[in-house]
């Protein structure tokens, strides 16, 4: 059976998760819709999800449907937990992006959209809740050429009649509609064009054939309408997940190799890893490699989706997913067998913000800590951490709503009470200037059976870490090079103020041993002190991260809208007026605006929007924030000493 990998995307309440309904529906998988606001949907089983009304875990759900298997990722659509889509968008063959009629493209779907096109991934959209009061589709229409793509495909003429009322004419009964695809088929495939230009006869099936390689290659996007609550639109979309979307497999390959895309656990608190298989297949019983380690793993339990459940199976083969219980080693991102390299780094966005935890009583912090833990293998951009100072519990995150699920969950799965502090930024640091140190062997104070010259060059910002070994590997075998490497690395989560370095080059140009006393050890512990010692001489500047915004108020409130952007360091690109609102854009620091939104609905009287996507860091001209969350003060006060007396010798 052909089988297919979709994720259902968008923004928070365009309906995703009722579309997922109905597709289960109209494939006879459950009899009846279920409905988000009474929580009764499929896909968001989790307690908390169904009394939010809101999906916080990616769910994978499957149906077979005109033979072929399809795999639902039913994905977040608050940017709180965007950590969710970016881990999703990884495994999927074809994607479906829904958006609300009413609402339009929102934040959170124009991120999406992006992503979908950097990665290459086929997308079909649906345009939902058609019978809300007030749509105008060809507004829509000029939103998705304007902000999203101008290759869209509009694959069915809207009649729409009176309020909650409207007719679909599809593709095969609407001659319009095949002309014009047509013509855009022309306009965009040169070997087409060629043939229609010289006179030749062009068969239905060539330019069905054609559709199917640009919707492939990304080059056409088609647009389908309904009402998801009203199970209309649906079967169009059913057949067109399941007849236009392509497959993303290797099935000639039989070497193994499956990703880890998830990690969950069940109502008995068994650790359940999802993996998405490219090639090969897994066997029940079966001893498999973790790629990249020495480590052999037997199949002790193995499911798999089917029809709306999950089930105990022999073996899951080629593009099906799986899933493996109480795998306690495995983490998101591993490979098992071989790596697959259609599978790409992405970073939609990074948490931009973090907050001490601390239990309500202090009897249950160990079991907090483990259960933290457990969260962080769920959820790797927690990574939570403890301050060798101060014992504080740290957690990077992304906004408020995240931070009230983690309480949640914690009461609600492990039976703690929690409490969050203070929700803070993240800054980062930056190189300077060019600076380059070495220690040399056998010089005191170095204690270690190693010589190493460190230089570090600035990169432009969000260029991220670079490093570069200009040692020959005929001198300095792998296991010293790699310490290095691994050193520079860790090395650079703390900076002169305590942030984590970024943007910078950091290349290994001098290394010396003695043989055969010097050890991979001594390279890796002398490396930080050279590190730090480069970019005490470079100086570091810091970097805040900010966000894109557009606020939309009534005239009467734009005066006071500009004074609060000022006031938070914002800038303005844009401002437009129109009829009775001013829609204002520009970038402003996560840090000042933290809590604008609600301040905004309070002062114009709940019709104010803000509304912000995150663009990256940038530098901040304040003085410097020091990080006293960090805990190698004590280790710094050595390196002091250590380049001290270096200096003297």
């Amino acid at each position: 059976m052909r089988i297919i990998n979709i994720g259902i995307l968008a923004h928070v309440d365009a309906g995703k998760t009722t579309v997922t309904e109905g597709l289960l529906y109209k494939s006879g998988v459950i009899n009846k819709i279920g409905r988000v606001d009474n929580g009764t949907t499929i896909t968001d089983s989790m307690e908390l999800e169904r009394n939010r009304g809101i999906t916080i875990r990616a769910s994978t759900v499957s149906f077979n449907y005109n033979g072929t298997k399809v795999n639902i990722i039913d994905t977040p659509g608050h940017m709180d937990f965007i950590a969710e889509v970016e881990r999703t968008l990884r495994v999927l063959d074809g994607a479906v992006l829904v958006i609300s009629a009413k609402e339009g493209i929102q934040v959170q779907a124009k991120i999406i959209f992006n992503t979908l096109v950097k990665l290459n991934i086929p997308t079909l959209i649906f345009i939902n809740k058609v019978d809300r009061k007030g749509v105008c589709l060809n507004d829509i229409y000029t939103q998705i050429q304007e902000k999203l793509t101008y290759n869209l495909v509009i694959m069915q003429s809207v009649s729409i009649k009176d309020e909650g009322d409207f007719e679909l004419t599809n593709i095969k009964d609407d001659k319009v509609i095949q002309d014009k695809i047509s013509e855009q088929l022309l306009n965009i495939n040169d070997n087409l064009a060629e043939k229609y230009i010289n006179g030749y006869y062009i068969t239905g099936k060539e330019y069905y054939n054609v559709f199917l390689n640009e919707i492939n290659n990304c080059n056409f996007y088609p647009v389908f309408h309904g009402s998801a609550l009203k199970n209309i639109g649906i079967d169009e979309l059913l057949f067109a997940i399941t007849s236009y979307l392509p497959i993303r497999n290797d099935n000639a390959v039989d070497n193994l190799s499956a990703y880890i895309y998830k990690i969950d656990r069940d109502e008995e608190s068994r650790k359940l890893t999802y993996l998405r298989i490219f090639s090969g297949n897994i066997k029940i019983r079966e001893d498999v490699s973790i790629n990249g380690t020495e480590e052999i793993l037997k199949i002790k339990n193995l499911e798999s989706v089917v029809n709306g459940g999950i089930v105990k199976v022999d073996q899951v083969d080629s593009g099906d997913i799986a899933i493996i219980s109480n795998a306690n080693s495995l983490k998101i991102g591993d490979f098992i067998g071989e790596k697959y390299n259609g599978v790409l780094d992405i970073k939609i966005a990074q948490p931009a913000l973090r907050a001490s935890i601390k239990p309500c009583d202090p009897s249950k912090r160990s079991k907090l800590i483990g259960a933290l833990f457990e969260l962080t293998e769920e959820d790797p951009f927690l990574d939570c951490e403890i301050n060798g100072d101060t014992e504080e519990i740290i957690l990077k995150l992304f906004g408020n709503i995240q931070m009230e699920v983690i309480e949640s969950l914690l009461k609600n799965r492990y039976k703690i009470d929690a409490k969050f502090g203070e929700l803070k930024t993240i800054y980062k640091e930056r190189p300077k200037r060019n600076s380059k140190a070495v220690i040399h062997i056998e010089v005191p104070p170095n204690p270690y059976w190693a010589s190493i010259g460190l230089s570090i060059e600035p990169l432009p910002i969000g260029s991220g870490l670079l490093y570069e070994t200009k040692v020959s590997y005929g001198y300095l075998n792998n296991s010293f090079q790699h310490a290095v490497k691994d050193a520079v690395e860790k090395a650079c989560k703390e900076g002169l103020y305590g942030w984590e370095v970024t943007d910078l080059k950091v290349t290994f140009d001098y290394g010396l041993y003695y043989s055969p006393v010097s050890t991979p050890s001594d390279f890796r512990n002398l490396t930080p002190y050279v590190f730090w010692e480069t970019l005490r001489k470079s100086g570091t500047e810091i970097l805040e991260p900010y966000l894109k915004y557009t606020v939309q108020v009534p005239n009467d409130f734009c005066g006071r809208v500009m004074g609060d952007l000022g006031k938070m360091r914002a800038s303005i690109a844009d401002i437009v007026a129109k009829g009775e609102e001013t829609t204002l854009t520009g970038k402003i620091p996560v840090d000042t605006s933290k809590s604008y939104q609600a301040e905004l609905l309070s002062y114009s009287n709940g019709k104010g929007i803000f509304l912000t996507e995150p663009c990256g860091y940038d530098i901040y001209d304040g003085e410097p924030i020091i990080n006293n969350m960090k805990s190698n003060d004590s280790n710094k006060e050595g390196l002091r000493y250590l380049f001290q007396k270096q200096g003297e010798n």
